[in-house]
């Protein structure tokens, strides 16, 4: 039973998202056709590694004025993703190694995020995605191949769909003749649907009737907001204002209970609707659901860290309909060596916005519903779910009479379950693994070399590299920085100058390949540095050399461009310099 799971401990809800680092880079999918996908942008996209593709919106629902409006008819594509690899990127496209299993509906807000592979550690700094903007955004993923330590946060709290635009400022109306509309447009004084997996649709932006899983706008007057709803549905706004109020539910109807029984989509928490009449005096706050998080690793272990997806609580407000809250998102893992500590995963619903007026009582928000968490190769008994739903809201003059929420209603739970085998396992997307082989010979000079290592003579010093792993590296990946020897000075002229003429070209530096598919221009691949400490990167090799022998020579830098290909059966490189003994 999901009850089982809940626990026991009470945990404070929260009205703003949470700070930590972004680990993923993201572009909206603009079109697929088989495996080439155009994207909004290719920023942080990269050759020979992974992605993932998530669709947000794009389900169908009723839009009829009625009790019904906003109810999810068919949910398409929605919530469907899948991982894919990036094998090259040009222009504003990527080409993938195989085409989309799942058939997306790039109309339906999909995005691409790159899926960044760690070798695994202890987690020290919080991650969290990037808000979510209507397009992009909202969704963590990372792989980890070994173990991940969670002393710290994985955390999408607040990053999901958004709450209901605040309402606009209107005068007291003497109660309007709106209570009983579900849907509309924006208009002064009427609450709006927040944000669900239904396509935006300004002709039904605002009013009571909820976004598929969106939580419906308070009406006229006063009426509270819906609380965003997930796998457990979002709750009811509270009454209107005792002035106009004739005990109807006028409140926004909460975002409804997502359908998760397939068992192959993850859905991000449904905004919060608004509440009535004027814009909030505590000038409203996000109230957007919780995000998704897809975490796959070799082992997870529980530290003093959680995984959190939580919706926004509503602010409190005291002369106006209030907030409902957003609901919880959605938290996927998957481990192959088993799960450890119990670890705290959190997809807990934001509670409603209470309504603290002591002269007339409005409308208070429903509590947003609890989200979803699913695991494949542990069970929930692992670990220890927070999946409640957000509390409603109070009203101090509801309390006088008897109703403590003026009608309004908490968000239902969410649940946990296990055997989630669409998410797959991690394993290495990138598995090349570099061995480095260096050697010297006596450079023989037309054979007036003495053939022996000793100063004034010069030497061929040569590097191989070679890809002893299981598959290809990282497109223009490889850079071998070498530290020369102090007893040798680099010659920089033609590495064969006064022969014999085994190195073709006239570089100072030769490129020879054996099967790593690797392209090498000297101009372009190859800088020096005269710095005592080991460069960072490739463009921190900035040393111009003099020409001929250069003492001033510490490191060569070697950048060559391309895929290092996989060892079939040999896949290496060699490059060769020219240098004096001292």
């Amino acid at each position: 039973m999901v009850a089982a799971l809940l626990p026991v401990a009470a945990y404070a809800q929260t009205t703003s998202p949470p700070a930590g680092v972004a680990v993923n880079d993201y572009a909206r999918v603009i079109s697929i056709s088989s495996t080439t996908v155009q994207l909004s942008t290719t920023t942080g996209f990269t050759a020979n590694s992974r992605a993932l593709i998530v669709q947000m919106k794009g389900a169908s629902v009723t839009r009829t004025d009625s009790a019904a409006h906003g109810d999810v008819t068919a949910y398409n594509s929605a919530g469907r993703f899948e991982y894919v690899k990036i094998l090259s990127v040009a222009g504003s496209s990527v080409t993938l190694e195989t085409a989309p299993a799942v058939a997306f509906n790039t109309a339906g807000s999909v995005q691409m995020l790159t899926v960044p592979v760690f070798d695994g550690g202890t987690l020290v700094q919080n991650v969290v995605p990037q808000p979510w903007n209507g397009q992009t955004g909202g969704v963590v993923a990372f792989d980890v191949t070994g173990t991940l330590t969670l002393d710290a946060n994985i955390d999408a709290t607040g990053r999901g769909f958004l709450g209901g635009a605040r309402a606009s400022t209107t005068p007291f109306d003497s109660c309007a003749s709106d209570q009983f509309n579900y849907t509309g447009s924006v208009q002064a004084g009427t609450g709006n649907k927040g944000e669900g997996i239904v396509p935006n649709a300004a002709s039904h932006a605002a009013r009571r009737g909820h976004n598929g899983n969106g939580g419906g706008g308070g009406n006229i007057t006063d009426a509270g907001g819906g609380g965003g709803g997930n796998i457990g549905a979002g709750g009811l706004g509270g009454r209107e204002l005792d002035l106009c109020d004739d005990d109807g539910a006028f409140g926004g109807l909460g975002g409804q209970t997502l359908d998760y029984s397939p068992n192959n989509r993850l859905f991000m928490g449904g905004g919060g609707g608004s509440g009535s009449e004027v814009e909030q005096a505590a000038t409203g706050g996000s109230r957007a659901g919780g995000g998704l998080i897809f975490l796959r690793v070799g082992q997870l272990v529980g530290g003093g860290g959680q995984l959190i997806a939580d919706g926004l609580s509503a602010f409190a407000d005291n002369a106006n309909g209030s907030d409902g809250g957003g609901a919880g998102g959605a938290i996927a893992v998957s481990v192959i060596s088993g799960l450890s500590g119990s670890p705290v995963f959190r997809v807990a619903g934001g509670d409603g916005g209470d309504e603290a007026n002591t002269q007339f009582a409005h409308g208070t928000g429903g509590g947003g519903g609890g989200g979803a968490i699913r695991l494949f190769g542990a069970t929930c008994v692992a670990i220890t779910p927070v999946l409640n739903g957000g509390a409603a809201g109070t009203s101090v003059l509801g309390n006088d009479v008897g109703d403590p929420n003026w009608g309004a209603i908490a968000g239902g739970p969410g649940n946990c379950q296990g055997n989630f085998s669409e998410l797959g396992q991690a394993s290495p997307v990138d598995p090349a693994r570099l061995n480095v082989v260096k050697s010297s010979s006596v450079y023989t000079a037309n054979g007036t070399s003495t053939g022996f290592s000793i100063p004034v003579e010069d030497m061929i010093y040569t590097i191989v590299v070679q890809n002893v792993g299981g598959g290809p590296a990282g497109e223009d990946s490889v850079f071998v920085i070498d530290q020369l020897p102090a007893q040798l000075t680099f010659f920089n002229g033609d590495i064969d100058d006064g022969g014999p003429d085994n190195f073709p070209g006239s570089d100072p530096v030769a490129f020879i390949d054996n099967g790593s598919g690797l392209s090498f221009d000297y101009a372009r691949d190859v800088a020096f540095s005269n710095q005592p400490g080991m460069p960072i990167s490739f463009a921190s090799c900035t040393y111009e050399p003099a020409t001929g022998y250069d003492p001033a020579v510490t490191y060569i830098c070697i950048n060559p461009k391309g895929i290092f290909a996989t060892p079939a059966p040999t896949s290496e490189f060699t490059v060769a310099l020219r240098a004096k003994i001292n």
